[in-house]
């Protein structure tokens, strides 16, 4: 506490400064702490209410997925929107909520992206339905309790897009059971083999280990390796045997690097298998109890109770010891365009605060 107290010090010596004390909202983002239980809760209720309101769908029935299995979404060039915009302002909240609290949604409002070009009726209408189940999730969001290393886990869906027949990548790493990173994209080139796809996406998730690993060095919590989950065997045959380069020449070279990092030791992959992976649900629909366990798993969750949530305000400051100042809550990073939905964010044991959504 007294390193933070310094750094208020010189901000305020330098600039007009109003300290409002422990963060309670920040750019729409609720912020819930339990000192007594070491969690912290992220949700965004009040953007959620204002969308449903919007669309004239607060009490609507809830459906229990943002989107269904098998859902037929392409262009037919029939039943174009008179008018676009409604469609471009709904996915855009939508991609705000997806990457910032809502990873749960991130593939659905993904694959809505692709499509802003000329919506269709059918888009429409599965947009609707992600904004029905939020009608039934409005309180869901992040819930930070505990330690633990950060893991990740990546899959991919071979030739999911209809359209062009590419795969889609999805990853997430969490830390004390929820995620500060994840993705949902539609890889940029057509793979010609399941095992392909998901090499491709395990690339993808080693950049990301990479810079999250980068990340802790800085802020003073350094990790020799980060542990990576993935369920498909071919493909850590291929990560895994340098040797073996016949399955693979053909790949850009660009995807090669994955090697090279677990040569250096600076990621392991390890295999999960597919019915306990986290990151299932962020390159396909599935079908309601696997979309439920996996939502789950992601640590998408209500949050603490009213009565919870009350008691946070009256408890006093965690009396063991000093906390170290680089230790915090630091921000969220989101971005979202075209087909990928992706976030990055982080929670430590240093007073709550948000730095920057």
């Amino acid at each position: 506490m007294a390193g933070i107290k310094e750094t208020k010090g010189l901000i305020s010596a330098a600039y007009d400064f109003q300290d409002l004390g422990e963060v309670k909202d920040f750019v729409g983002v609720r912020v819930v702490r339990s000192r007594r239980d070491r969690r912290i809760e992220l949700s965004n209720p009040g953007h959620t209410a204002a969308l449903l309101s919007a669309h004239h769908l607060t009490n609507a029935n809830p459906t229990k997925a943002p989107m269904s299995p098998g859902t037929p979404l392409g262009r037919t060039g029939v039943n174009l929107l008179p008018d676009k915009t409604p469609y471009l302002e709904l996915v855009g909240s939508l991609l705000y909520l997806s990457t910032t609290t809502r990873p749960d949604i991130a593939l659905a409002v993904g694959i809505l992206a692709r499509f802003m070009q000329e919506p269709e009726d059918t888009h429409w209408r599965a947009a609707k339905m992600v904004l029905r189940y939020l009608s039934g999730t409005a309180t869901h969001g992040l819930t930070y309790i505990g330690g633990g290393p950060v893991t990740g886990f990546v899959d991919a869906e071979y030739a999911g897009d209809p359209e062009r027949r590419r795969s889609t990548t999805g990853w997430v790493f969490l830390t004390n059971g929820a995620p500060i990173s994840w993705q949902s994209r539609r890889q940029p080139s057509v793979s010609t083999s399941t095992a392909e796809a998901e090499y491709i996406a395990a690339a993808a998730a080693t950049k990301e280990a990479l810079w999250l690993r980068k990340l802790l060095a800085d802020v003073g919590e350094p990790v020799n390796s980060i542990r990576i989950a993935e369920d498909n065997t071919a493909n850590l045959s291929i990560i895994n045997n340098p040797e073996g380069v016949g399955r693979a020449k053909h790949v850009d070279i660009s995807h090669h690097m994955v090697r090279e990092r677990v040569l250096r030791g600076e990621v392991t992959f390890f295999h999960l298998p597919t019915a306990d992976m986290v990151a299932d649900g962020l390159t396909k629909p599935l079908p309601v109890p696997a979309f439920t366990a996996f939502r789950d798993r992601l640590g998408v969750t209500s949050g603490m109770t009213n009565r919870e949530r009350h008691s946070t305000t009256v408890l006093p400051a965690a009396p063991t010891g000093p906390l170290d100042p680089v230790r915090r809550w630091r921000g969220a990073r989101g971005r979202g365009h075209g087909n990928t939905v992706s976030h990055v964010a982080g929670w430590t044991d240093g007073p709550a605060t948000v730095g920057e959504c």
